[in-house]
């Protein structure tokens, strides 16, 4: 099983680097919607990242399903897109390629498999492998079903393959009554795909909410870096730069990155602290940020009358936000810690408070005492005891 998960990451990395290739190699731009080597770099990101985790995974774990999802999950995508350069320098470029329909027509419906599996099995199987419950079962056969139609409707529908100026017929395309019918359901079949999609997140939900020790801290390695991609693209959206997308679309390929570290459980507990600061210093950024723009707009209108440029404002305002760093942090770290970290944070505020009191207190007894009920707050043992050295 090893052999053959070495061999099919082999062949998506043969397939990916054929369309790397294909994007400066000579008639690169007689083909339509072709993208810029950058940004196939950052898609590239995505590419690699699946099929790669899926390997580490299945060689790791070769009784996990999710391996082989993965693996299966990037195959798909670069076998599409290695099919529409392929086709495609024979069909505008006029390179002679062997069987080109034949990828064409493969490449027009293993994304599908990719989409499908990504939505629904990935999530409904992670992070052990298996359904939440019984109660589940019909949800991922409900997840089968929509994968395989839509294959199949994608893979038979009569005619012409979609995007090569209709020079490239399907080699199974269906005729007749048959022939609609798969014309018909491949729309209907996506948005099954999705729907399922929906319900196997809310699985994933319920999961969490069940999940205790290991099992919830792997459950947020996969939530953490979907977290960050829903926000990447958020702020791409508003933003509209290309810098933030390809934040973006880093922060989607660290999704099978932070599943494989959960499902491989290599240092899992620093989960909850990773996603610490990550709350802490965005948080800070928008705060500061916002702060610098006001300060920058406020100075420049009040230093109006007085200069004609606006490096006063920015100066000020530079020492101002830098000024404002550490007190803005702790009160963020506060913030943050009272909301989400709730035990964390009135441990330490117990410590905190025997510390404070530990500067005046001189009787043995009741510093004894204090030791014992800060560490049981804290700490909150079944029995506890404090032993004097003796002098």
């Amino acid at each position: 099983m090893r052999v053959l998960a070495l061999g099919l990451f082999a062949v998506t990395v043969a397939m990916l680097a054929y369309a790397l290739a294909s994007l400066v190699l000579p008639g690169a731009a007689l083909m339509p919607d072709h993208p810029s080597l950058a940004d196939f770099l950052a898609f590239s990101l995505i590419f690699i990242a699946f099929p790669a985790v899926g390997l580490v995974v299945s060689w790791k774990r070769p009784g996990s399903p999710i391996g082989w999802i993965f693996l299966a999950i990037g195959f798909g995508i670069v076998a599409s897109i290695f099919a529409t350069e392929y086709a495609g320098r024979a069909v505008y470029v006029g390179w002679e390629h062997p069987a080109v329909e034949l990828v064409a027509w493969a490449g027009g419906w293993t994304w599908a498999v990719a989409s499908g599996l990504a939505l629904t099995f990935a999530v409904l199987l992670f992070p052990d492998g298996r359904l939440p419950g019984a109660r589940w079962r019909p949800v991922a056969w409900l997840a089968a079903i929509a994968i395989g139609l839509t294959v199949l409707a994608e893979s038979l529908r009569p005619g012409t393959i979609e995007g090569y100026r209709g020079e490239l017929a399907n080699p199974f395309g269906l005729v007749g009554p048959l022939g609609e019918v798969a014309s018909a359901v491949s729309d209907p079949g996506l948005v099954a795909i999705l729907a399922v999609g929906l319900l196997s997140v809310a699985s994933l939900v319920v999961r969490f909410r069940r999940a205790h020790g290991i099992e919830r801290q792997q459950i947020k390695g996969l939530l953490y870096p979907v977290g960050l991609f829903l926000v990447g693209l958020t702020a791409a959206a508003i933003v509209r730069s290309d810098v933030v997308w390809t934040l973006a679309l880093a922060a989607l390929a660290a999704v099978p990155v932070g599943a494989g570290i959960s499902i491989l459980r290599y240092r899992l507990f620093e989960i909850d602290s990773v996603i610490n600061r990550t709350l802490v210093y965005a948080s800070l950024s928008v705060v500061l940020g916002a702060l610098y723009v006001g300060l920058v707009l406020v100075l420049q209108t009040l230093l109006s009358p007085f200069t004609e440029n606006s490096a006063p404002a920015v100066a000020v305002s530079t020492l101002a936000v830098a000024a404002a760093f550490g007190p803005a942090r702790r009160s963020l770290q506060s913030a943050v810690d009272r909301r989400f970290y709730r035990g964390r944070y009135d441990a330490r505020q117990t410590l905190e408070g025997f510390a404070a009191g530990l500067r005046d207190e001189v009787d043995i007894r009741a510093l004894r005492a204090d030791l014992r009920a800060a560490a049981q707050r804290t700490l909150q043992p079944a029995s506890s005891s404090v032993w004097l050295r003796q002098p």
